[in-house]
């Protein structure tokens, strides 16, 4: 059981790690206020594209060390069932054995036993192991996921906001601001005098 211990709070520990080392370079620059601080990098659209595919890799690399591990269990748990399969079968031998006065033949089935049951026990101490690291593993991925999902997302409203500005001052280098800039004070004095016209025309008509 220590070793047992000892290998979970490693694999807590490597997985921890593992996290800060890719999240903590952006995701607090990100969270935070995404559009504000990134106005202030250079390249920021590439930049901020390389960082969720380096999560989306994180997050592939992950899920396959997780299946490995699932794979494990599950040739670990066959084991276990084929040496209790086994171990039933010694215990008849040995009760035969013995009824048969052979006690020889007991003996060397008996150490049989013990040798099988001890390697059971770190059979079962290396699944509790490998069902801990599933659960951790798990967990890592679904708070990585969720957070990879939060900052598409923001990603996704940055884009766009990027390419509607560059939209915009392509627009405007196309286009002078005089024309559809502020209008001019002839402009508003001729809007002005076509809106008192009609306003006296609908008073006289009535």
């Amino acid at each position: 059981m220590k070793a047992t211990r000892e290998n979970v709070e490693e694999n807590k520990k490597s997985v921890k790690e593992d996290n800060m080392s890719i999240m903590t370079r952006f995701l607090k620059i990100f969270k935070a206020d995404l559009h504000g601080v990134m106005d202030q990098l250079e390249d920021k659209s590439l930049l901020l594209k390389q960082h969720l595919r380096e999560m989306e890799e994180a997050l592939e690399k992950k899920s396959e060390t997780l299946q490995q591990i699932i794979s494990s269990r599950d040739l670990a748990v066959r084991e276990r069932e084929r040496h209790n399969i086994e171990t039933e079968k010694l215990e008849k031998d040995i009760t035969a054995a013995i009824e048969k006065n052979k006690d020889d033949v007991a003996r060397l089935l008996i150490k049989k036993e013990k040798t099988l049951k001890k390697h059971m026990e770190n059979l079962c101490s290396h699944i509790e192991t490998l069902l801990l690291e599933i659960t951790i593993m798990k967990d890592s991925i679904e708070k990585q996921s969720i957070e990879y999902d939060e900052l598409m997302l923001k990603s996704r409203e940055y884009f766009h906001r990027t390419e509607q500005k560059q939209w915009e001052k392509n627009l405007s280098e196309i286009i002078p601001f005089k024309i559809y800039g502020e209008p001019t004070e002839e402009e508003i004095e001729f809007d002005l005098v076509m809106r008192k016209e009609n306003i006296n025309q609908v008073i006289g008509g009535s």
